[in-house]
């Protein structure tokens, strides 16, 4: 008997399966971030909006404010489209929403194109498909 006796290896199965856990897990918490940096964003342009109403006069900051305030709109809006992404990530349902907000997350810039980009590899396989369409639930 050797005292470095080495554990059986896992299946390629559950090996498969942890790794796709991994991937969601991964995506789930850059899209809570890319809803935090969307809310971010909008609280910005809602100060800005502030900035250039206090600097300009409320009449002559009155189209630069409208510009901001939709700006600030749009990016709640997506912040609130993420945020629902990433529950939807968690239990594992919805994947072709998950897909098309992921393209969605392109609007934020370099950061959003990244996470479209790799959620698109990742929500593509047959494997993550069929993860989703069994109600498949692993403890995440």
């Amino acid at each position: 008997m050797t005292a470095s006796a080495s554990p059986p290896p896992l299946p390629q199965q559950t090996l498969a399966q942890l790794q796709l856990a991994s991937h969601l897990q991964t995506l789930k918490v850059l899209f809570y971030a890319l809803a935090g940096f969307h809310w971010v964003a909008a609280l910005a342009f809602l100060g800005l909006i502030g900035l250039v109403a206090h600097s300009r006069g409320l009449d002559d900051a009155s189209v630069l404010a409208t510009v901001y305030a939709v700006i600030a709109v749009l990016a709640a809006v997506l912040g609130f489209v993420q945020l629902h992404t990433a529950r939807l990530l968690s239990r594992r349902t919805g994947l072709t929403w998950c897909r098309r907000a992921a393209w969605l997350g392109v609007l934020a810039g370099p950061l959003g194109m990244a996470l479209a980009a790799y959620a698109w590899v990742f929500l593509s396989k047959p494997d993550m498909a069929a993860l989703f369409d069994r109600g498949d639930h692993l403890s995440v």
